[in-house]
C-alpha cells in the first residue's frame, strides 16, 4: 500500500454513523483496510477495554453489563479464532465480538438493538484508532 492509499484510508471514516448495524460495523473494518493479521492478542484486550467502557456508561441491563477480564485467541493448525464475551446480573458468558476462523466477524448474535450499541460503538471507535496512521508518517513511509 503506498503513501497515499494509507492517507486515504484514513478518510474511509471520521465518526460513528448514527444508524450502525452489524454489517455496517464489518464494512468499516474492511473499508479500513484491516484483516485478521491485524488482530493480536493486545489489540483484543484494548478492544476489550473500549466495548467494556461503552457498556458500563451505557447503564443498561441494571448497570451490570460488562465484558468479561480477558478476550481469547485459539487456533487449530493455520485456522484460529479470537472473541470477548459479556456478562450481566442475569448471564455469565454471552458473545460480545468474535472472529471467526472463516473470516466472519460475529457481533453479539443474542443482542437486540438496543443492547448492540455501545458494542458496536466500541467497536468501530477500535477501528479508528487502529487505523490511525498520522498522514505526515505516511507520507514519510514510515
Amino acid at each position: 500500500m503506498t503513501a497515499t492509499q494509507q492517507v486515504q484510508k484514513l478518510k474511509v471514516i471520521e465518526q460513528i454513523p448514527k444508524n450502525l448495524d452489524r454489517n455496517g460495523a464489518r464494512k468499516i473494518f474492511s473499508d479500513a483496510g484491516l484483516t485478521y493479521g491485524d488482530v493480536t492478542i493486545e489489540k483484543l484486550q484494548r478492544l476489550r477495554n473500549i466495548i467494556n467502557a461503552k457498556m458500563v456508561t451505557s447503564g443498561l441491563m441494571e448497570d451490570s453489563y460488562m465484558c468479561k477480564q480477558r478476550p481469547f485467541l485459539r487456533s487449530r493448525g493455520k485456522r484460529w479464532w479470537a472473541g470477548i464475551r459479556c456478562r450481566s446480573f442475569y448471564f455469565n458468558d454471552r458473545e460480545t465480538v468474535t472472529f471467526n476462523p472463516d473470516g466472519f466477524i460475529g457481533f453479539a448474535g443474542w443482542a437486540d438493538d438496543k443492547h448492540i450499541k455501545p458494542i458496536l460503538e466500541g467497536f468501530v471507535e477500535w477501528v479508528l484508532e487502529m487505523q490511525s496512521i498520522q498522514p505526515e508518517d505516511a507520507a514519510d513511509g514510515r
